[in-house]
C-alpha cells in the first residue's frame, strides 16, 4: 500500500470538522529542520499541524531551523545556517534541538515524512522514547527511521550527551543501533516492531494505514491532488540525485507532472556538461 490521506495540499482550511482539544496531558512539539525544499518543508508542516489539530491534539511546541524566517510567515523559527552536509544535520538533531525542546514529546518530521493519517495517532506511543519506522534490513533493533519519528525530551536530552565521535553516521543509526542499548540502561524504551510498523510506514509498503510515512517515494502519492506542487519545489540538488525514485509515482498519479520532472532533470544535465566542457579551439594558446 501506498501512503494514503487526503492528499498533503488539502489544508484543515478546506475541513471545518476540527475536533475538541483532549484533556490535557503530556504535552507534543513538532520539529523541522531544513535548509534547502524551504515550501515543500512548510507544506510537511502545516499538513501535520492541521491534520493534528482537526483530531484534538494541538502541537504545544513548534520548532523550524531554517536559514529563511521570511519564508515561515506568522511561525518561530530558529535560524541556522545553510547547512552544507548530512554531517551538519545530524549534528543539529543530536545536539541543538535537546537546547530548545520543552514539550515532553517531539515529532520529527521532514518534507518526504510527516503526518499522513491523524486518526491513527494512538496514546500507547506516549509510553515510548523513540519511535519510527522499521528497517527491513535488520534482524534486532530494526526501530526505527528518524525521518519522520518520536522522541521523549528525556530520550534528547540524553542523546546530546553521548560521544557522537562520526557525524558522517546518520543520526537514527547512532541513536537506534549504536548506542540503543546504553539509552535502554538510562530507562529509554524503544517501541517494539508491532507499534512502529502503526506509526510510520517507510519501506516495505504496509496493508493497513499509519500515521505517517518517511521516503521521498512516497510523494508521489502523497501530492497526488497537487504533483505539478510538487514538482515546482523540488530542489535542483533533489532532482539531480533523486528523480529515480520519483519518477515512478508520478508516472502513475500524473504523466504530465512526470514530463516535466524529466524536462528539468535534463535541462540540470544539459547545463551541468556545458560546464563542464573543455576551453574552445579559440582559447587555446597559439602554435608555434
Amino acid at each position: 500500500m501506498t501512503p494514503s490521506s487526503t492528499g498533503a495540499a488539502d489544508t484543515a482550511a478546506n475541513d471545518d470538522s476540527v475536533a475538541p482539544p483532549r484533556a490535557a496531558g503530556p504535552r507534543l512539539a513538532v520539529a523541522i529542520i531544513d535548509t534547502d525544499l524551504h515550501q515543500l518543508a512548510r507544506q510537511a508542516l502545516l499538513h501535520s499541524m492541521q491534520s493534528m489539530e482537526r483530531q484534538g491534539l494541538p502541537f504545544s511546541e513548534v520548532l523550524i531551523f531554517s536559514d529563511q524566517p521570511a519564508l515561515w510567515p506568522g511561525l518561530p523559527v530558529i535560524r541556522i545556517p545553510t547547512l552544507r552536509s548530512i554531517s551538519e544535520y545530524n549534528l543539529l538533531v543530536t545536539r541543538e534541538l535537546a537546547r530548545h525542546l520543552t514539550a515532553d514529546f517531539v515529532l520529527v518530521i521532514q518534507y518526504d515524512g510527516f503526518v499522513l493519517n491523524a486518526d491513527q495517532f494512538s496514546p500507547h506511543f506516549l509510553h515510548y522514547d523513540y519511535i519510527g519506522a522499521p528497517w527491513p534490513n535488520y534482524d534486532r533493533h530494526e526501530v526505527g527511521n528518524g525521518g519522520f519519528s518520536w522522541r521523549s525530551k528525556r530520550l534528547v536530552q540524553a542523546v546530546a550527551q553521548l560521544d557522537y565521535a562520526d557525524p558522517t553516521e546518520a543520526e537514527d543509526l547512532f541513536i537506534c543501533r549504536r548506542m540503543r542499548e546504553t539509552l535502554e540502561q538510562q530507562g529509554c524504551r524503544f517501541a517494539p516492531k508491532a507499534i512502529a510498523q502503526h506509526f510510520s510506514v517507510e519501506f516495505p509498503a504496509v496493508p493497513f494505514p499509519t500515521f505517517g510515512f518517511h521516503g521521498i517515494f512516497h510523494l508521489p502519492s502523497v501530492y497526488r491532488e497537487s504533483p505539478d506542487f510538487l514538482v515546482e519545489h523540488l530542489s535542483d540538488r533533489i532532482i539531480k540525485s533523486r528523480s529515480n525514485y520519483l519518477l515512478p509515482g508520478l508516472q502513475v498519479v500524473s504523466p504530465a507532472a512526470a514530463q516535466r520532472l524529466a524536462q528539468r532533470l535534463a535541462a540540470l544535465n544539459a547545463a551541468a556538461a556545458s560546464a563542464s566542457e573543455p576551453a574552445s579551439a579559440s582559447a587555446a594558446p597559439p602554435q608555434g
